[in-house]
C-alpha cells in the first residue's frame, strides 16, 4: 500500500527530473514525427522504452536504415547499465524481496532517478520510489506527446533540425564524462575511430558498424576503468 508521506517525497524529489525530461521528450517527440511514426507510434516509444539516450540512439539508427537486429542489440547495449543500477539500488528498498516493487523499480530505475534515489540516507520506501519513478515517467511521456503534436504547427526546416538533438544529448553526456577523467574521451575516441574506419573502408553499413565500434569501445572501457571509478563497490 502507498504511503502518503513517503509517495508526497517521492513526487517532490521527482519534479525537477519532471522538468528536464519533459523539455528532453519534447525534441524526441519531434524526431519521432519527422521520421515517420504515427503519434500513438511515437507516445508508446516512450511508455514502453523509457530510456532517453537509448532512444535517441534507436531513432538515429532507424533513420539510417539499420536492420532492426542491431537497433535492438545497439539499444540493449547502451541501456545495460539500468541492470547494475536498478540491482544497486534494490538492495536499500525497505522490502527488496517485493516481486512488483522490485519490477516497478526495474522498469523505472533510469540515471537521474537512481542518481536522486543514491543520495537518501535511509531505506527507501516503495511509495517514495513509486512516488519518484511515476513523476518522471509523466515528465517523458508527456513531453513525447507533446513534442509529437506540437510539430504539426512547426515549419518542416525546424521539424527536420530535430535529428540534431541527438548529437547533443550524446555530447553533453560524454562532456559531462569527461570532467572525471580522460579516461571516458579516450573510450569515445577508440569508439569513433572504429566506426569511422568501418564506414569509410570497410564499407559496412550504419548499424552494424555502430555495433561492433560499442562492443569493442565497451571492452577498452573495461580493460582501462577500475572498480571504484566505474562504481563497483
Amino acid at each position: 500500500m502507498l504511503k502518503g508521506k513517503d509517495f508526497t517525497e517521492g513526487v517532490k524529489d521527482g519534479f525537477p527530473i519532471f522538468l528536464g525530461y519533459f523539455t528532453t521528450a519534447l525534441a524526441f517527440g519531434l524526431l519521432t514525427r519527422t521520421s515517420g511514426f504515427r503519434f500513438v507510434e511515437g507516445v508508446l516509444t516512450s511508455m514502453i522504452t523509457f530510456a532517453g539516450s537509448g532512444q535517441f540512439l534507436m531513432m538515429n539508427l532507424y533513420n539510417a536504415g539499420s536492420l532492426l537486429l542491431s537497433i535492438v542489440v545497439s539499444v540493449f547495449f547502451i541501456n545495460s547499465r539500468y541492470i547494475f543500477m536498478a540491482s544497486s539500488l534494490s538492495q536499500r528498498l525497505e522490502n527488496p524481496r517485493s516481486v512488483p516493487g522490485r519490477l516497478m523499480c526495474g522498469f523505472g530505475t533510469v540515471d537521474e532517478v537512481f542518481t536522486v534515489a543514491s543520495f537518501k540516507g535511509h531505506k527507501l520506501s516503495y511509495s517514495y520510489m513509486a512516488g519518484l519513478i511515476l513523476t518522471s515517467y509523466v515528465g517523458w511521456v508527456s513531453g513525447t506527446a507533446i513534442g509529437y503534436a506540437g510539430g504539426t504547427f512547426l515549419p518542416e526546416v525546424v521539424q527536420k533540425a530535430a535529428v540534431i538533438t541527438v548529437y547533443a544529448m550524446f555530447a553533453s553526456l560524454l562532456g559531462s564524462e569527461t570532467r572525471r577523467g580522460v579516461k571516458a574521451l579516450l573510450v569515445a575516441s577508440v569508439s569513433a575511430l572504429i566506426n569511422s574506419l568501418l564506414i569509410l573502408v570497410a564499407g559496412l553499413s550504419t548499424g552494424l558498424s555502430f555495433l561492433i565500434s560499442m562492443i569493442i569501445a565497451t571492452i577498452t572501457g573495461a580493460l582501462i576503468y577500475t572498480d571504484e571509478e566505474a562504481g563497483i563497490e
